[in-house]
């Protein structure tokens, strides 16, 4: 037995926006690129680090696909090299996994590549299952409905409900994920048909993050390259848990073609959470010769969710499953969120000797219908996202020092269709009534960025970049009907009062280096801006409250909230270690964020003055945005805020050749500490903020036979949370800290033709927070206890996967 010692080795107006962006890229690649051709003529090192995508040269003929054992097989590389795929084997459109692990290990920033067909298999039914091994990464757990909000490095800190996701860029193949005004749109998230993700935490990538505080996400898709074959998978468990999944991929002369459809439904865990999706996706690749290689991508969707009511804290055990309702004000109405998406993308990249253009147009049509709670009616929306994707890429050598240089300018237009329907009485909010909302919001994104890496010294790159964008956000009321008055099945008619039309614009820039200390080893740093524009969520909460407010004609209130809703900002620093031995890898980060005017959400009685409304009108409010009711959150800025924090990673085989040759004990962990507070805030002081826990861990240790038989066990620890801005209310609205067991045993044929599995979780059935709403002071709460979703109860799941070649 080999022990641990054996460790080695808008419309723009006038132009405006046009201008700026296409200005901007011109610039700087114009610099770059004369800058390279004032150099003579070389073949690009085969060390030098690419910024965005690895560059592979293609065969004059396609090779047939891979088989089983060569696509799990290791690539080999020299201790220098960026490139672990001979040159000749796989195009770069997507860049295989490999290479991108590579590529990132080199990059200056925290970065990760997570492999999502070669994790062991398990239920991941979301994508907090996914990640759950990726440090910096929290995904709150709202039971098996897979909505949670996903979060990075604080963001989204105080937010919940449908505009989960803030601060968080999602992109699939490097195209935005739903609408391009909101953070991401979990929805549309489909792990099924993905390879990898790409997580870059903070502002790492400008390609994708810089307008996001907390980072980006990308999933790769899987094409007839990475997935040749047919197969079949299915799984069923705890809470009438079934999914199943056909999929079919190949290869012929200079196509390649990949299909997948896949269904899920989910009863829940809560009283009415029940969840059902279908989905489909597909590619197909073309690569005519050596210079054009062109990938075309389609997905449609349907999501159905049953939405369940939140529980008081100090009842979670009794009413965790159960649901709790005692004024029967819920239960009767059929609350849902209901989303529908399709999408196409084609993505050709032209490579001419170093140089590569890649041009991408896309096409996103989603559609949502919700009956968040009684009083707020029926909502019906309709978004439309029309883009194009432009991307330059150079490599070559400026005072005989290796040089790489990517550029990109991205517009993306947004139409939307908002309306609100009062429902029919008696019909439990399955049937629309009159319309009282009609609200046509568009959006102009004009995003384009530099970045350019120079090989200073062996083993040494230093990285600058810029990222500037210009954006608007546009409503305009088109309501023309009748004066209607709100109450129990929906609100009052909004009267052409509900206008918006703001400009919003920055430039963020970034510097970093990583330094080879040793080979497989790094060491990297940098210092970037970001920047987060109010969303139409973030609109519409408001303008909501201005209009029922408003509407009062009380001369004692009269609120402007949109107006002073500002843009977000920060400036993060970063340092950390990475890379590892044969049997050993880790990856250390620490970070210091310091940002103004943060957006945040809160209960929106906080932004009302209460004391000046009439008894009467009181009650309005409070029936209408009572805590904890959906649709009760609106957002604010902060003046100053600080998010520090460490995120670690560690994976190990610390014992090998055990009983047999081959055969291993692997150790994992993950931890993350946060500490996320108000800088001197007039109102809240130095208070920690809420909703992300302080602590955050997970662990697993198993025994992996040469066969394919594995066995794991696992630890997720999540620490104690704030429920209150300003800290108050004591022990009582302070979420209690959990650690949550579980298991996993299967076997994986030798040949992946076969895969079986079997999944354990929550084994001690611990009752635990999964989700909540933050309050601003404890106070506000008249129930005395915060609301907070359950977390799901003990589980087990089990699957297979059978493959044909």
């Amino acid at each position: 037995m080999k022990l641990w010692g054996d460790l080695r080795g808008r419309r723009p107006k006038n132009g405006r926006a046009g201008r700026f962006s296409a200005g901007l890229v011109a610039h700087l690649v114009g610099f770059g690129a004369g800058s390279i051709q004032a150099q003579e003529a070389a073949a690009p090192p085969a060390n030098t680090v690419l910024l965005e995508t690895i560059t592979v040269q293609a065969p004059a003929r396609r090779p047939a696909p891979p088989t089983t054992a060569a696509r799990s097989r290791p690539a080999g590389r020299a201790a220098d090299s960026a490139l672990p795929i001979p040159r000749g084997e796989i195009p770069n459109n997507p860049a295989p996994f490999e290479a991108q692990r590579e590529r990132f290990l080199r990059r200056p920033g925290a970065e990760a590549v997570v492999s999502v067909t070669r994790q062991d298999p398990g239920n991941q039914a979301d994508i907090r299952e996914a990640l759950e091994q990726t440090p910096g990464v929290y995904v709150t757990d709202k039971g098996e409905n897979g909505q949670g909000t996903i979060s990075m490095r604080g963001s989204d800190s105080s937010q919940t409900g449908p505009r989960s996701g803030r601060g968080v860029r999602a992109f699939i193949d490097g195209v935005p994920l739903g609408r391009i005004e909101s953070g991401n749109t979990p929805s549309i998230f489909d792990l099924k048909a993905a390879d990898y993700i790409e997580v870059y935490r903070g502002a790492n990538s400008l390609r994708y993050g810089a307008l996001a505080t907390g980072g980006a996400i990308n999933l790769v898709s899987k094409t007839g390259l990475t997935a040749p074959g047919a197969a079949i998978s299915g799984a069923f468990g705890s809470y009438g848990n079934l999914q199943g999944q056909l999929e079919y991929g190949g290869a012929k002369d200079n196509f390649d073609y990949y299909l997948q459809t896949n269904a899920y439904h989910n009863r829940g865990y809560e009283y009415f959470s029940q969840n059902d999706s279908k989905r489909f996706s597909g590619n197909i690749g073309w690569r005519p010769n050596d210079i054009v290689d062109s990938r075309t991508y389609v997905a449609i969707g349907s999501n159905k969710q049953e939405l369940p009511t939140s529980i008081p804290l100090n009842q979670l055990s009794t009413y965790r499953q159960s649901g709790y309702d005692p004024g029967n004000t819920s239960f009767p109405y059929n609350l849902r969120a209901d989303f529908d998406y399709a999408r196409i993308v084609n993505k050709t990249v032209f490579r001419v000797g170093s140089t590569s253009f890649e041009i991408a147009p896309y096409y996103i049509a989603t559609a949502f219908d919700h009956l968040p709670s009684p009083r707020a009616g029926i909502v019906d929306v309709a978004w439309k996202d029309h883009g194009v994707s432009f991307r330059l890429e150079q490599k070559g050598e400026i005072a005989g020092k290796p040089l790489e240089l990517v550029a990109g300018y991205r517009p993306t237009y947004e139409t939307a269709r908002y309306r609100d329907f009062q429902w029919v009485p008696g019909s439990s909010g399955n049937q629309k009534a009159a319309l009282v909302y009609n609200d046509a919001f568009t959006s102009w994104l004009h995003e384009s960025y530099a970045e350019a890496a120079l090989e200073v010294l062996p083993r040494v790159r230093l990285f600058t970049g810029l990222q500037a964008f210009w954006t608007n956000r546009t409503l305009k009321d088109e309501y023309s009907g009748p004066v209607i008055a709100g109450g129990l099945f929906g609100p009052g008619s909004s009267n052409g009062r509900r206008n918006y039309d703001r400009e919003f614009e920055a430039v963020n820039p970034k510097f970093g280096a990583n330094w080879e200390y040793l080979s497989n080893h790094f060491l990297y740093g940098n210092i970037s801006r970001s920047t987060e524009v109010p969303n139409s969520g973030d609109i519409f909460s408001l303008l909501g409250i201005e209009q029922t407010v408003n509407g009062f004609n009380n001369p004692k209130v009269q609120l402007a909230l949109t107006d002073r809703l500002r843009m977000q900002k920060a400036w993060t620093t970063e340092v950390g270690v990475r890379g590892g031995w044969d049997r050993f890898n880790y990856d250390v980060t620490l970070y210091h964020m310091q940002l103004r005017d943060e957006i945040l959400s809160q209960c929106a009685l906080g932004l009302i003055p209460l004391s000046r409304l009439t008894p009467g009108q009181r009650a309005q409010v409070n029936g209408q945005y009572a805590c904890g009711l959906s649709g009760s959150q609106a957002a604010f800025n902060a003046d100053r805020t600080i998010h520090d924090g460490i995120e670690t990673a560690f994976r190990t085989r610390p014992f090998v050749d055990v009983f047999n040759p081959g055969d291993h004990v692997f150790l994992n962990a993950v931890y993350n500490f946060n500490h996320f507070r108000f800088d001197n805030d007039a109102l809240f002081g130095s208070s920690a903020l809420p909703v992300i826990p302080k602590q955050q861990a997970f662990g697993e240790l198993g025994y992996r036979h040469p066969s394919g038989f594995y066995v794991s066990g696992n630890i997720r620890y999540i620490g104690e949370r704030y429920t209150t801005f300003d800290n108050s209310g004591g022990n009582a609205f302070i979420v209690p800290a959990y650690a949550l067991y579980g298991a996993k045993l299967g076997w994986k044929a030798p040949d992946n033709s076969l895969t079986l599995w079997f999944e354990a979780r929550n084994l001690t059935d611990v009752a635990y927070v999964g989700d909540f709403t933050p309050s601003l002071r404890a106070a506000d709460i008249a129930a005395g206890t915060p609301s907070v979703y359950p977390g799901t109860g003990r589980a087990f799941y089990a699957g297979f996967t059978k493959r044909f070649y």
